[in-house]
């Protein structure tokens, strides 16, 4: 029964890991930086920039991070954003003021994020997709690649929205909607 009970362990664990998430879309692994050290990087021309590798990430005053966080080359963090614990932002991420991103969400390449954005804990954002201002992603939402979320949008938790859908302005998806990819 304990062989049973720890095979059933592990294959919940396999079945939940983000891992197939936090590549690019070519399969190769962005290359990141922990939020920690990129914070005593120096300032070069408004940016930090990695004394080793020339990467630069800009965060602007009042921006927050939690622990282990992640950070691509050419993210661009806005004034009193909050980014918690194990959040892995690809290269080329763009956060608005005021925004927040939920612990362990994974954000890939290209995202634009607005202004006063909540996403929510363990939340997926597509490669390429836009989140505008005052939208709100739930809590294990995961949006597909080009996905366009208009301003003052709601995506309830757990929802599944497919590659180029756009959510029009203001619209409410309740928890666990499904929306297939766009043709």
């Amino acid at each position: 029964m304990k062989r049973v009970i720890s095979v059933g362990t592990l294959v919940l664990l396999c079945a939940c890991s983000t891992a197939k998430y936090e590549v690019n879309s070519d399969g190769s692994k962005p290359t990141l930086y922990p939020a920690a050290e990129v914070m005593h990087w120096p300032i070069v021309n408004g940016a930090r920039q990695s004394p080793v590798t020339n990467a630069r990430v800009y965060i602007e005053s009042g921006a927050k991070f939690d622990s282990d966080v992640r950070l691509g080359d050419g993210v661009r963090i806005g004034a009193g954003s909050f980014i918690d614990e194990d959040v892995v932002l690809f290269p080329d991420v763009t956060i608005g003021i005021d925004s927040e991103v939920g612990g362990d969400a994974i954000v890939q390449r290209n995202v634009k994020i607005g202004n006063k954005v909540m996403i929510r804990g363990d939340a997926i954002i597509g490669e390429g997709s836009v989140i505008e201002d005052g939208s709100s992603i739930g809590k294990r939402a995961k949006l597909g690649k080009n996905v366009v979320v208009r301003a003052g949008a709601t995506i309830g938790p757990g929802s599944v929205i497919g590659d180029g859908v756009i959510i029009p302005e203001r619209k409410l998806l309740p928890h666990s909607t499904r929306i297939e990819a766009a043709k």
